[in-house]
């Protein structure tokens, strides 16, 4: 099976990326300066056939900082999706985000972001375990902090890799089930500079399958950020660990009725 052949290929790989890149972010650690964040982050993702291969991927995304108190992020995607088999799907699509001043290190005003984004996305059964591999491309184009518009901003590259593993607690029509995920994200191309570690986020959840088209996840995420240099202040050395409180909708409900 293709996916099956990936993952022995790239998984061990990707793996042995991500601890040379935590050695040498946190080797030096005592030169950074890290700042500590409570956010909470209300999410829903859809993926919606429209035919039997087609489908429209709708993604919405409220996040919170200093848990419910402040804006930190409004974060919308959405792209179409090609099912090439059951468990391998292909996506591009677009995003809109928008960042807010907040935390220690916050920046100077508010600004807007474009992205452009193409994605894999693998399933597959190991046991009772179900695994999933997304990995994503993404054009970003990142308006300028220092006067809150995109005007004067800057590109970037961003490709994430994410591996999830999921299993039921419970049996019956309506499981509940633990969800367990890393995600790292790797910058690249002439504008990036020294960071080319972004950041990585870990995150464990408890679940509860609504129903064959929804599913709710509860959970936390732990995300680790190298800042970049966004308003032109030096970001070198400043690291955000963000403690975040997640709830998230899952929704496959088709928009035609598939034959």
């Amino acid at each position: 099976m293709i996916h099956v052949q990936l993952y022995r290929m790239v998984f061990p790989r990707v793996l042995l990326v991500i601890s040379f890149l935590f050695l040498a972010l946190f080797t030096k650690a005592q030169t950074r300066t890290h700042a500590y964040n409570t956010n909470a982050w209300l999410m829903y993702f859809g993926n919606h056939k429209f035919t039997g291969r087609m489908g429209l991927h709708a993604e919405f995304q409220w996040r919170r900082s200093d848990v419910f108190s402040e804006n930190q992020q409004l974060l919308l995607r959405t792209g179409i999706d090609f099912y090439a088999k059951p468990d391998v799907r292909f996506t591009i699509g677009y995003a809109f985000v928008e960042t807010y001043p907040y935390g220690e290190f916050a920046v100077q005003h508010r600004f807007p972001e474009h992205r452009i984004w193409q994605q894999l996305f693998l399933q597959q059964d190991l046991g009772k375990v179900k695994l999933a591999h997304r990995y994503r491309l993404e054009q970003r184009m990142i308006g300028n902090a220092s006067t809150g518009q995109f005007a004067n901003g800057r590109y970037e590259n961003r490709m994430r890799y994410m591996a999830k593993a999921t299993i039921n607690i419970t049996s019956g029509k309506n499981p509940v089930f633990a969800a367990l995920y890393d995600e790292i994200f790797i910058n690249f191309g002439k504008d990036v500079g020294y960071n080319i570690y972004d950041q990585n986020r870990l995150y464990g959840a408890v679940g509860y399958t609504i129903s064959p088209n929804f599913k709710l996840e509860l959970g936390y995420l732990y995300q680790i950020v190298q800042l970049r240099n966004l308003d032109g202040t030096s970001a070198k050395n400043k690291i955000e660990n963000n403690h975040t409180l997640q709830i998230g909708l899952f929704s496959n409900v088709a928009l035609a009725k598939q034959k």
